[in-house]
């Protein structure tokens, strides 16, 4: 079974949240993103990105904004592919599965933020398609619901329990063997 590496909306839109003073957890999450990034290239096993934009003009997600654009650490490289989504799943408004298919990739391995919405979706919609979904817990990202007194760790922890239920093997970044 072919495995590839799907990192999603690591854009800028994340840093300026941190450097804002939001909670996210894990603290690591990005270091460890890093480091998958450098395994998966390393093996020469597929990395593909996913990025959100909105069309609508004046939002920080939409393309012309700098928000939108991707973390100078999770830039593709050229023979990386990049979709771009418009809606929370990468596999709603994207060609990705059709990439993977046309790849005969059966497994993904999912890094990224955000763990409660983007993540989620992608995942499960991944599952409902039949892939086999892996989530790096301590490579993905989740930030507070602060109107909603929900700490990030909670919404990780929950985000993952869930997705651990029945929809991915979610495992440690250090832990995931790419054999």
């Amino acid at each position: 079974m072919s495995k590839a590496l799907l990192i999603i909306d690591m854009q800028n839109f994340v840093k300026e949240r941190i450097q804002q003073g939001v909670d996210y957890f894990p603290q690591n999450s990005i270091e460890n993103m890093t480091s998958v990034i450098e395994k998966f290239r390393t093996s020469r096993t597929p990395v593909i990105h996913v990025r959100h934009q909105t069309p609508e003009q004046g939002s920080p997600l939409h393309h012309s904004s700098p928000s939108s654009q991707p973390l100078d650490a999770f830039q593709e490289r050229a023979d990386e592919p990049v979709f771009i989504k418009h809606t929370s799943s990468a596999f709603s408004s994207t060609g990705l599965l059709a990439y993977l298919q046309e790849e005969r990739i059966a497994e993904v391995v999912v890094i990224g933020a955000v763990a409660g919405f983007c993540v989620n979706s992608t995942v499960r919609m991944g599952a409902d398609l039949g892939l086999k979904m892996t989530v790096l817990k301590d490579a993905v990202l989740s930030f507070e619901l602060e109107n909603h007194q929900l700490s990030a760790k909670a919404i990780h922890d929950v985000t993952l329990g869930l997705l651990d239920a029945g929809f991915a093997q979610v495992t440690d970044a250090a832990a995931f063997q790419l054999s």
